[in-house]
């Protein structure tokens, strides 16, 4: 049966140079770690199809998809473990051989399309096919680094860009053109992955610990969801408010190129007063860090963490660190009123939030179609 949603290919750059001119045996464990870098992040609602030679060819439902933003940050996250991966060997070996002295030339790019296929199996394994999974294999063969002196890019069809919706987004990228002669011009954005994992990497991590003293008591469960989906309760406002308690709206500003990133703020109506979230650590799909602000210039930290579970479940851990101030008087003073007047309100509602946010979960679960859920 034909189902719409998008196809993904991630393509290691150089991998036929590299396997020619190195030696066989170490250029195979080399490219072994990379795939397996790969196929970590390639994790449900993606859904893995092959292995074609260079590049794996994925797929994800449009119903499955959790929020907009969702293909965009997917493809950033799998190309930073690539390149966490390949850097760390790089730095690590002191072999002199070919094929270490040539990982360096080893890059990623990747494909992503909309449209529809079919899903076949083919002697054990699960082929797409279709049309659209043609244009996507034709579209490898092209002129993106002739025309733009980009190496690991991820190269996005006017199909997909109009699937995912962020405008202010793709008209920061490249326009890009390519011709087949099966299927004319295809419209394509372009851009260039390397400063995204220069920024991942230079990012400071700002975390809630499990061990250090929280403002009042965490909360912990398990959903029957994969991380990426259990993600999007937390970060996407119009899943949030479905299930936050003690709020009376939610809005949210400082988008970047209309995505949520770090500088983005939550704001959260409480009556009269509105209590901003601002974004202060990223890490999608394991972690989200927010700075709670209170008066005197005091602010909470805030994690909500997701960890994969064997049965594809996710754990959520949402944590609060105890208030913090810039001066020794203002934090002893914020945290007695934390402790003393909002602590307890925000405890009930936290534990009413737990309620609402697995009944919203199980709900949405059994609204969709059992091959859905499934995924």
């Amino acid at each position: 049966m034909a189902q719409k949603g998008f196809l993904l290919v991630a393509d290691i750059t150089g991998y036929t140079m590299f396997l020619t001119s190195s030696e066989l045996e170490h250029a195979q464990g080399v490219l072994d770690a990379l795939f397996k870098s790969i196929f970590a992040e390639l994790r449900a609602p993606i859904t893995l199809s092959n292995l074609q030679g260079d590049a794996a060819l994925a797929h994800l439902p449009d119903a499955n998809v959790p929020q907009r933003q969702f293909p965009l940050d997917a493809i950033e996250r799998i190309y930073c473990s690539f390149a966490n991966t390949l850097a760390a060997m790089r730095l690590n070996t002191t072999c002199t051989c070919n094929a270490c002295r040539n990982m360096g030339s080893l890059d990623l790019k990747f494909f992503l399309h909309q449209g529809e296929y079919v899903v076949q199996t083919l002697a054990g394994r699960n082929e797409l096919q279709g049309p659209e999974v043609i244009r996507l294999h034709r579209l490898m063969k092209n002129s993106v680094t002739k025309a733009t002196g980009i190496k690991a890019y991820a190269l996005v069809t006017q199909q997909a860009a109009d699937a995912i919706g962020l405008p202010e987004f793709f008209a920061g990228t490249i326009r890009h053109v390519e011709r087949m002669d099966e299927f004319g011009d295809t419209v394509c954005y372009i851009y260039d992955l390397a400063p995204v994992f220069a920024k991942w990497r230079a990012a400071r991590r700002v975390f809630v610990a499990h061990d250090e003293p929280q403002a009042f008591e965490s909360m912990e469960c398990d959903l029957p969801v994969p991380p990426a989906v259990a993600w999007a309760y937390f970060t996407d406002i119009e899943k949030k408010i479905r299930w936050q308690q003690g709020i009376d709206g939610m809005t949210i500003t400082g988008l970047s190129g209309g995505r949520i990133a770090p500088g983005a703020i939550q704001h959260c109506a409480h009556g009269k007063d509105t209590l901003a979230h601002s974004i202060v650590d990223w890490r999608p799909f394991d972690y989200v860090t927010w700075h709670i602000h209170l008066p005197l210039g005091a602010v909470v930290r805030q994690t909500a963490e997701f960890t994969p579970l064997e049965n594809g479940t996710t754990h959520l851990s949402l944590r609060c660190a105890q208030p913090e101030a810039s001066n020794p008087v203002a934090t002893t003073l914020v945290r007695a009123i934390t402790r003393l007047v909002i602590a307890k309100k925000q405890l009930r509602d936290q534990r009413a939030s737990k309620i609402a946010l697995e009944r919203l979960v199980a709900q949405d679960i059994a609204a969709s179609s059992p091959g859905e859920a499934a995924a």
